[in-house]
């Protein structure tokens, strides 16, 4: 993902982040795994979201006691769906709709940036993408079935335009030579520019 200005905000309420949350998610088919990892990336660029949210890492990454509280809470109030897809009703759309009008537009900008890159990925893509660009290893792994089919995960990710060759590669687990040669066999050639990176 490129790089996003960290900002400042007055710090929110874990239910006022939530919402918003999804709000700005509220047309793509997202679950709960999506809303902890995308907050989770956001509190890397939002500085005061970490005053609100507190993440441990478990085995699928970090994960946040205060937004699987607040989920609850909304499925109970009749604010979110009880489905695997979180979808909210209609009074919860007004609510996450106030909660979102209360950020300030660069951070707008950021949520936005971010649910849209994590939108584009399925749950083990997503998990993947996690375990590479933040993973802290010695804490927490990925699902073996993932590890698994980790190289079609990443050529996926990177055809989809959301990483870099490198980072692919790397969430691959190959070296580049290996990870282009891979990519050949199925029939994807990367831009020859990107070819030159092995040279």
């Amino acid at each position: 993902m490129d790089e996003i200005l960290i900002v400042e905000i007055e710090t929110l309420d874990p239910f006022d982040i939530v919402l918003a949350f999804l709000y700005v998610c509220r047309d793509a088919d997202i679950t709960r795994i999506h809303v902890q990892k995308g907050l989770y990336i956001a509190s890397k660029h939002i500085e005061k979201f970490n005053e609100s949210l507190e993440f441990k890492i478990y085995r699928t990454g970090p994960w946040s006691e205060e937004i699987h509280d607040v989920i609850m809470q909304l499925i109970y109030n009749g604010d979110l769906t009880r489905d695997k897809i979180l979808r909210l009703t209609e009074r919860g759309l007004e609510k996450a709709s106030n909660s979102w009008n209360k950020l300030d537009e660069n951070t707008k900008k950021i949520l936005t940036k971010i649910a849209d890159f994590i939108n584009k990925m399925n749950k083990d893509e997503l998990l993947l993408y996690l375990y590479t660009a933040y993973g802290d290893h010695e804490k927490w792994d990925v699902p073996k079935k993932i590890l698994r089919k980790r190289r079609s995960l990443a050529t996926n990710i990177y055809l989809k335009g959301l990483v870099s060759l490198g980072l692919a590669t790397e969430m691959a687990g190959m070296t580049l030579p290996e990870f282009i040669d891979y990519m050949k066999k199925r029939g994807i050639k990367p831009y020859e520019a990107e070819e030159k990176e092995m040279l």
